[in-house]
């Protein structure tokens, strides 16, 4: 029997422990160790060894044919998701063609049964609004007026609106009078329409062609797609974003040397011949694409001091080294 007071020896958590292990460790946590990265010099697509290897200029590597391959299906992406927002266009445009010629339609039907003097809708009444003016005008006390307005037809100005009887009212007609009016039957057309829908029985047999539910029939608006126009960077975080091209890719030149105990070439720094890593933080040039050690373009490209012109000097990229003795080289840092 072990009376050792480590918290190792207990078969069980004590309340403190498991606070701890739960504040260290939780569900999301994760211990990251060198198996957790893509090493150094791997495609970022295949997660092998870039063959024929090209970066970006954001400085990810990745083979010539997966980056070509990503490229070129990023593009038809891009032309069905186009293709599509043109299709859902022109449906909406014909829905909204379709709904227009059937409040048209209706309006008209109402109007003529109007004329006609039979009812135009079926729909009962509610309740009513009773306009009394109770004013004297010239010693004689006008008849109250009823109107029969339905509920969500009774506006403010109907509620304190005053009709005398045996007056006669100014007929106004303008542009804005006649939208007003149009609009108004439009919107109860639709209404009566949507009602006649309403009323009719509906089977519940979702499977059947003519009864598929469509994304039409949702009520809810359209989510907000942000549509990118440009192949993107597969590396690139979701934070940080950056196109990438067939014209922009840089064809990287590693120092490679026979490896002593494996089949594959290690690939190192031409200047030290140390071994590339991401420890290291490898840079490229962008001219010719020959990749170093950091420590070794401190060492060789020593920075410009404040002396050094400032006109004519090209935008400074993520890494820029310049030296007035000679033509500036821009240097691109691997993610």
């Amino acid at each position: 029997m072990s009376h050792s007071k480590r918290n190792t020896s207990r078969p069980v958590f004590t309340s403190h422990e498991r606070a701890v292990a739960k504040s260290n460790w939780a569900s999301s946590s994760a211990r990251l160790n060198r198996d957790s990265f893509l090493p150094f010099g791997c495609c970022g697509l295949c997660l092998g060894s870039a063959r024929d290897p090209v970066a970006c200029l954001g400085g990810d590597i990745f083979c010539r044919e997966c980056a070509l391959a990503n490229i070129l299906a990023q593009k038809k992406a891009i032309k069905r998701a186009e293709k599509a927002n043109r299709f859902a266009e022109k449906e909406a445009a014909y829905a909204k063609t379709v709904e227009d010629e059937e409040d048209r339609k209706r309006t008209i039907r109402d109007f003529e049964l109007t004329q006609a003097g039979l009812p135009a809708d079926e729909k009962p009444r509610g309740a009513e609004v009773v306009e009394i003016d109770q004013r004297q005008e010239g010693g004689k006390s006008t008849a109250p007026v009823v109107v029969n307005k339905l509920p969500e037809d009774v506006t403010e100005h109907d509620a304190t609106a005053v009709v005398h009887v045996g007056t006669k009212r100014k007929f106004d007609l303008d542009d804005d009078e006649v939208r007003r009016v149009m609009k108004e039957d439009k919107r109860k057309a639709r209404m009566a329409i949507e009602e006649e829908k309403a009323a009719k029985p509906t089977l519940p047999s979702f499977w059947t062609p003519s009864l598929t539910p469509d994304v039409q029939d949702s009520k809810l608006p359209p989510a907000p797609r942000k549509e990118k126009t440009v192949p993107v960077c597969p590396s690139s975080s979701a934070d940080d974003l950056h196109p990438i091209s067939m014209q922009q890719l840089v064809t990287v030149h590693f120092h490679e040397e026979e490896g002593p105990s494996s089949q594959e070439k290690r690939r190192n720094c031409p200047s030290c011949l140390k071994a590339l890593s991401n420890a290291s933080s490898p840079v490229m040039t962008e001219r010719c694409g020959h990749v170093l050690c950091m420590n070794c373009v401190k060492m060789l490209m020593p920075l410009a001091g404040k002396s050094a012109p400032e006109p004519d000097v090209p935008p400074i990229r993520r890494y820029q080294y310049k030296n007035p003795n000679r033509t500036a080289t821009v240097l691109f840092e691997f993610a």
